[in-house]
């Protein structure tokens, strides 16, 4: 087969969609399969790894600024006028590269399905991923005065509410790795769940494995555990509620230090707040690294306070480096880490209760070294590679098959 991985989101990037759509060519290519990848390089849409396969975004985008009318109730508000020019401008781009050439195009967001489903083939089946409720993050920012305020905030919602319908209905397939967004995708957008394919999402473990053991510069400081997060450095990840109830553990202990392993929109204002709280010594910002899993091949106990998650890559990453997480209860993470068992869970946004479990897991050495190693154990029966490109394959024969 000749598959099209494309989303309107940049390529490559750090978050859990690069690595899903790594993990898919990899594992694709690894059975004989020919895999391109599409997305977005800030001026143009680009296929990743063919320098010579772009569109610049100049060529569409004053057409489009032409079409798209001010005087239109819709465009006004600039979060909608950008999504849509931007969601043209790949469908215009996708058009001018041509797809058919592909036996199967699988979208990773809802905007690209719903570019693509216009311009492809009629042949060719089109299988979207949806990593995460577009409607509900930006929801969520609104709520919490996140970013460039919209002029209409209600009309920001039904706009990207009305997006993820047509992205989902618009597909033949839909592939969550979550119960929990399968259950928000059916209750909210009433997308269809006889469309709906539920496969969690896996790794390398092999590879992951062998870069774990490489040598590595950085030493944990003596006699102190490493707290780690590896997370993007934007409000939805709940870095904010990490930092606040590090603040309040510093205040009862000081054998840890923290490492945050990322980069983002929000670090400068979370590296203010470490400062003000007097922590700079122990909450040391890394930026975004190539080495996570040496950096988690030392350290001692994981935490994910995310405020929404589908399912973490992170912790599945903390998980095989057989480390404890400690992890807020969002959306599926709680699919994952099972409390008490393989790591704790605390309630979205509750830093004192997220502050107990690591005071529990900084105290008691058996109990963090029982609960990672359960970890590990969870992670190694149900994060492999091969299952998750298996189910993929088999939903790609069903549909080319009907």
């Amino acid at each position: 087969m000749k598959v099209l991985l494309v989303t309107i989101f940049m390529i490559p990037h750090v978050g859990g969609l690069w690595k899903y759509m790594l993990q898919v060519k990899q594992g694709l290519e690894a059975h004989g399969h020919q895999v391109d990848m599409i997305g977005d390089g800030l001026d143009r849409f680009y296929m990743y790894g063919e320098p010579n396969r772009e569109v610049h975004k100049h060529h569409f985008k004053p057409m489009l600024e032409h079409k798209l009318p001010a005087s239109s109730v819709i465009f006004t508000d600039q979060w909608v006028r950008y999504a849509e020019s931007e969601r043209l401008c790949l469908e215009l781009s996708l058009a001018s590269m041509g797809l058919e050439q592909y036996d199967i195009i699988h979208a990773q967001d809802v905007l690209a399905a719903s570019a693509v489903s216009r311009i492809k083939p009629q042949r060719t089946p089109l299988i979207t991923s949806i990593h995460a409720s577009l409607a509900l993050t930006i929801l969520d920012m609104l709520h919490a005065g996140q970013g460039i305020q919209p002029s209409h905030a209600p009309l920001v919602w039904n706009y990207y509410k009305t997006i993820e319908y047509v992205g989902g209905t618009s597909s033949d397939r839909i592939l969550l790795a979550s119960q929990w967004l399968k259950e928000v995708m059916i209750s909210q957008f009433t997308l269809p769940e006889s469309n709906i394919s539920l496969i969690p999402y896996a790794m390398d473990i092999a590879a992951f494995e062998y870069r774990m053991q490489l040598g590595h510069s950085i030493t944990p400081p003596s006699g102190k555990k490493v707290i780690i997060c590896t997370s993007r450095l934007s409000y939805e990840k709940g870095i904010h509620v990490l930092i606040e109830g590090l603040g309040k553990l510093h205040r009862i202990r000081q054998d840890w230090v923290c490492w945050l392993v990322g980069d983002g929109d929000q670090r400068s204002l979370y590296e203010q707040r470490v400062h003000e709280l007097g922590m700079e010594e122990v909450v040391l910002f890394w930026g975004a690294r190539d080495d996570v899993p040496q950096l988690l091949g030392l350290a001692d106990i994981f935490v994910m306070p995310s405020l929404m998650e589908t399912l973490s890559y992170s912790v599945m990453e903390a998980q095989l480096a057989a480390l404890p997480v400690v992890s807020s209860d969002a959306g599926g993470l709680k699919e994952a880490v099972q409390h008490g068992v393989n790591g704790l869970l605390f309630t979205v946004g509750n830093d004192d209760m997220m502050l107990s479990h690591l005071n529990i897991l900084l105290e008691d050495e058996r109990y963090r070294q029982e609960l990672g190693g359960h970890a590990r154990t969870w992670a190694l029966e149900h994060r492999g590679l091969d299952n998750m490109v298996q189910q993929v394959t088999s939903v790609y024969h069903d549909e080319l098959t009907k």
